[in-house]
């Protein structure tokens, strides 16, 4: 497997260019807080999501909210698999300093019974969508004068396309009627970035956004994609990963500057999150 990794300087989106080799692949369960555009450059196989499975091929792309269990089981024949995945925070767009709308969310979690994670590679929207998708990729690898900025631009030009030209999507709801709300919630978010090894509780959390604890767990899920805890886990686990690949500290001393009580917490964690263990990411023992 080869790997090309872009990300934005605050690391809310990042682009992963990889290749990988035919054959087999083991379901491999896992959990992380972005959403995500997958697209096939070349090969062909099978990705599982959530108990289904989807046949593609070059061309195809496909779209995944961060509480759908998605792996590729299978890639066919003898060539390579290429792909361009995508993934950003849903705050990347919804934040204080965004430029979108929310409701360009909609197509990860407002869906209606049309939807299917696959978008047919031989459409003329899709093959649009892919063309944005390569110029995304120039803008991250060219790092030119705001190329942040570009890359979110074509971002919001990917998911206005996903939403005019594919019958996936339920408009009922108008998210944009949440704004200050959204601000009150990206504090918490904040919040809990700077402070992931702390012993957090929802009560403490949902009070720096001034909401009561069910209430910010609602919104939390609305415009997340997964619960507030679900987030501070996976979140503290990419922490320790970070930790780990760097650090020649204890695997119990890397689970306590992340926030978890206990050794056999962590490991639950880490294997929920990534479907591995700390030992995968390093040699150093307990």
């Amino acid at each position: 497997m080869r790997f090309n990794i872009y990300n934005s300087s605050e690391s809310k989106i990042k682009l992963f260019h990889s290749t990988n080799t035919p054959g087999p692949r083991k379901m491999r369960a896992h959990h992380h807080t972005e959403f995500e555009i997958s697209s096939c450059i070349s090969g062909s196989g099978v990705y599982s999501v959530d108990g289904n499975k989807y046949f593609f091929k070059a061309g195809d792309i496909f779209v995944f909210s961060c509480d759908e269990i998605h792996c590729i089981t299978q890639i066919d024949g003898v060539e390579n698999l290429e792909l361009i995945n995508i993934q950003f925070e849903p705050r990347f767009l919804w934040s204080s300093s965004g430029l979108a709308d929310y409701n360009l969310l909609k197509i990860f979690f407002h869906r209606n019974s049309n939807f299917q994670n696959r978008f047919e590679g031989s459409l003329p929207a899709t093959k649009n969508i892919f063309s944005m998708i390569y110029d995304m990729e120039k803008e991250f690898s060219s790092k030119k004068y705001e190329f942040e900025l570009m890359v979110k631009i074509y971002l919001i030009d990917i998911l206005i396309s996903f939403m005019r030209d594919f019958d996936y999507v339920d408009f009922t709801d108008n998210l944009s009627r949440y704004e200050e709300t959204l601000r009150q919630l990206e504090k918490a978010i904040n919040y809990i970035d700077l402070h992931l090894e702390d012993d957090l509780t929802l009560d403490e959390i949902a009070a720096i956004s001034a909401m009561s604890r069910a209430y910010f767990c609602t919104l939390f899920r609305k415009f997340n994609g997964i619960s507030p805890w679900d987030y501070i886990t996976i979140k503290r686990v990419e922490k320790a990963i970070g930790i780990l690949k760097s650090s020649s500290d204890t695997k119990l001393g890397v689970a306590s500057m992340c926030g978890f009580n206990s050794s056999s917490n962590f490991y639950k964690a880490f294997k929920k999150v990534t479907g591995k263990t700390p030992s995968d990411y390093t040699k150093q023992d307990l």
